[in-house]
């Protein structure tokens, strides 16, 4: 909760103080090759490479169980389907939450700054130049690592890098402002957390590799 506040508070003063001159340097600034970069970076937070991931090891995982042939490897493969179950749960749930937020709040992206030095918002707009508020690729990569994170444990490292990069990509290619971003990473952290214990609460050990 403490975090969360945090988060929130920092968001509504980057609104006001700091997304717009932050957003005009980073157009500015980053072009060329570091420009091709991070466009590389901000495509794996599209939420497609992850239900992917999720369904294919699901899948792998229920094909597992009905080759296994003892209880104890039927069970341990059921257990692991159940944790990628979560998984999915835990992304469309937080993405579910973030595209009726967009629509809702209807933020102006930075585009219309660059080119008509406008701001604000448009609600209940349908449309994507107005749906900047919260981040759903910072949403979909911090859902994504921080279940991971929970499912192997040891690897959180590189799941911690890889969000804080395609997260930071956004704007660094100029799509999103500092709080969309924040809010959108919140959005999927809380979400993982939230799910993971739900998981747990019925018995569904999410961790599947081995601990720290």
């Amino acid at each position: 909760m403490a975090a969360c506040l945090w988060v929130t508070l920092i968001s509504a003063v980057a609104m006001v103080a700091i997304d717009r001159p932050l957003a005009l340097m980073l157009k500015a600034q980053v072009q060329g090759e570091w420009k091709g970069f991070w466009s590389v970076v901000t495509d794996l937070g599209t939420g497609l490479h992850w239900y992917l991931l999720g369904f294919a090891a699901w899948g792998w995982s229920r094909a597992r169980m009905v080759s296994a042939l003892s209880g104890r490897v039927w069970a341990r493969w059921r257990d692991i389907g159940r944790a990628w179950t979560a998984f999915l749960i835990a992304l469309a749930g937080t993405g579910l939450v973030v595209t009726v937020l967009k629509h809702s709040i209807g933020r102006l992206r930075p585009v219309w700054l660059f080119r008509e030095d406008r701001t604000g918002f448009d609600p209940l707009a349908f449309d994507a130049a107005a749906a900047s508020f919260p981040s759903g690729h910072s949403q979909t990569i911090w859902v994504a690592m921080t279940m991971l994170m929970v499912m192997f444990p040891r690897h959180w490292p590189a799941f911690v890098t890889l969000g804080v990069l395609v997260a930071s990509s956004r704007l660094f290619v100029t799509v999103h402002f500092l709080s969309d971003v924040l809010m959108g990473s919140l959005i999927g952290i809380i979400g993982a957390v939230l799910v993971a214990r739900w998981a747990r609460a019925r018995g569904w050990p999410v961790r599947i590799g081995k601990p720290v």
